[in-house]
């Protein structure tokens, strides 16, 4: 009975802490635009995985051409946000587009960060060798941009879709190792942490009770910047030619690289992917300078 008690409690406890932290964060103008960017974003991804009829979309996982017009046509009452080569329809291809481009971005961050942290909180916290090899391991995924490490990696994995977000999940742990790692060594020598270990609880249940929750603040500010990072990442790779073609996938960049060469003809082609990216990018900015706001001790007292 206790020990449920106590349950109940910690998750009371757990369940206000959430609720502070949303209510701070939609007190915050910057953090709530962003909190709303991000939930239309997510929420136009889930409807269009889930129940694309909703919002009349056919054929989510592709772009519909239309050969019998092909060139630009500009916005219209049929073709709201007007068309771009070969006669796709702008705005169903972005509503498309951004589920693609916000799983993929959740994917690659989410993979990236647990791998990451796991890797970062074990060499923190043993530390010697595998501290200093993990550590030389990340200088030299540092050591290069983003863009160009991810091209390399790419060139040797393969140029599909799903060998791309491979490439990515691999430049992007070492960003989440570091950040663990230097969490875990400001971490591990409080009281707390030495009182766990002396008495008998293992260092693998000391990690999962007292380090890794407290590595998840700069984490969750971290990830949700990358988002908008990773996001770029990938229409870029699209954009530039990169990634192998796959006839009509729905991705920003590529429907930008579409319009590219009407872009002063037809600058609805390239100005409305555009904006999509601008607006998420800067959304998920905007939540990521918020949340840091709303999970500042300071502001929680």
């Amino acid at each position: 009975m206790a020990t449920i008690h106590i349950n109940r409690i910690v998750q009371s406890a757990r369940w206000k802490s959430a609720r502070l932290t949303l209510m701070l964060l939609l007190k915050n103008p910057t953090g709530a635009v962003g909190f709303v960017i991000m939930l239309t974003y997510v929420g136009i991804a889930l409807v269009l995985q889930f129940a694309p009829w909703i919002i009349g979309i056919a054929h989510p996982g592709t772009m519909i051409p239309n050969f019998s017009n092909p060139y630009p046509s500009p916005p219209s009452a049929t073709h709201m946000l007007g068309t771009t080569y070969p006669g796709i329809d702008v705005f169903r291809a972005i509503i498309k587009a951004i589920r693609i481009d916000v799983f993929s971005s959740l994917l690659v961050v989410g993979a990236g960060a647990a791998i990451g942290s796991i890797v970062g909180i074990y060499a923190g916290f043993h530390g010697r060798l595998v501290d200093q090899a993990v550590m030389r391991i990340t200088d030299i995924f540092f050591s290069l941009p983003f863009l160009v490490l991810a091209m390399a990696i790419g060139f040797t994995l393969g140029r599909a879709f799903n060998d791309v977000l491979l490439s990515l999940v691999i430049i992007w742990w070492p960003i989440y190792a570091r950040l663990a790692r230097s969490q875990t060594l400001a971490i591990k020598n409080e009281l707390y942490v030495k009182f766990s270990l002396v008495s008998g609880n293992g260092s693998l249940k000391t990690i999962f009770k007292h380090i890794f929750p407290n590595t998840l603040t700069p984490i969750l500010i971290q990830m949700s910047v990358d988002l908008a990072n990773v996001i770029l990442l990938i229409s870029g790779l699209y954009f530039i030619g990169f990634a192998a073609e796959t006839p009509y996938l729905p991705e920003l960049g590529s429907l930008i690289s579409y319009g590219f060469p009407f872009a002063l003809t037809a600058p609805w082609t390239i100005v409305y992917p555009g904006l999509a990216l601008l607006i998420f990018a800067l959304g998920m900015n905007l939540f990521g300078d918020g949340l840091r706001d709303a999970l500042n001790p300071r502001y929680r007292i």
